[in-house]
């Protein structure tokens, strides 16, 4: 889905609710619109703020509540690091770097069989889950065999 069809969904949504759509809001949306970087509550801030000065942290995690709330982003979890956000698009997963923290999507059939068996297992009525892999990025795995080259040299 593109940029403009996005924002336009949303701005729709936000009428239906009877939610303002500030100028803060938009250009939040607009950067998660746009983003493929999975970005932090941080990372917005300190973009944002070059174009909106006067915005504060506590706006953006108060939008980005509104957001995912009304089911317009995801917040993706990974363990003590901050939480990473990203526009809800259909279901994919992510592989992250353990050594940078980057991290990709990618697509994958559904693991509705995963599902139907921990039903079966269990007795839970399963309505999500959540799946991530984990690795080196290909510039992570580059500079770890520059540096165990450096150091075979240096020794």
């Amino acid at each position: 889905m593109c940029y403009q069809h996005r924002v336009e969904k949303v701005l729709k949504l936000f009428k239906t609710n009877g939610l303002k759509m500030t100028t803060q809001r938009k250009a939040i949306m607009e950067y998660l619109a746009i983003s493929n970087s999975h970005p932090t509550a941080d990372e917005i801030f300190n973009s944002l703020t070059k174009k909106l000065p006067n915005i504060t942290i506590t706006t953006i995690y108060n939008n980005l509540k509104c957001l995912k709330k009304l089911g317009i982003i995801n917040e993706l979890t990974f363990g003590q690091a901050s939480s990473r956000y990203e526009w809800a698009t259909s279901l994919h997963y992510h592989v992250v770097c353990l050594s940078c923290g980057i991290l990709h999507d990618f697509n994958y059939p559904t693991l509705t069989e995963v599902e139907l068996l921990a039903e079966k297992k269990t007795g839970y009525t399963i309505t999500r889950h959540h799946f991530e892999v984990y690795g080196n990025c290909s510039d992570c795995n580059h500079t770890n065999i520059d540096l165990e080259k450096s150091e075979k040299i240096s020794n």
